[in-house]
């Protein structure tokens, strides 16, 4: 029995270009989208040999670079899946896409 890690982000690191990308079903990965979100396989973008073509292709499909930079160090961290989810957390290492976000979450944080 294999157990593989995902990781679980806020559906703030989207845009909204990415969401209907998402929703549409065409792209060069699995999508699975649920009530909070969508759930993405990562798996190609574990070190390996297919790594640089997939992330190629994430770049080709349309997708921010917001959803790339965090599909990128879902990889990076050996996870299988990424979860963007409405109830998680802004991962503070990732780029902000804003999408479900109130204007004043997206302000910066004043001094």
């Amino acid at each position: 029995m294999a157990i593989y890690e995902f990781m679980d982000i806020s559906t703030g690191h989207l845009t909204t270009d990415d969401v209907a990308l998402l929703d549409e079903g065409e792209l060069p990965f699995d999508v699975m989208s649920y009530d909070y979100g969508w759930v993405v396989s990562t798996a190609k973008l574990i070190a390996g040999p297919l790594r640089e073509d997939s992330a190629r292709d994430l770049s080709r499909s349309g997708l921010s670079p917001e959803f790339i930079a965090a599909a990128k160090v879902a990889g990076e961290r050996n996870c299988w899946l990424l979860r963007f989810d409405m109830d998680a957390d802004l991962d503070p290492d990732l780029p902000v896409g804003g999408y479900g976000m109130d204007p004043d979450e997206l302000a910066p944080p004043s001094p």
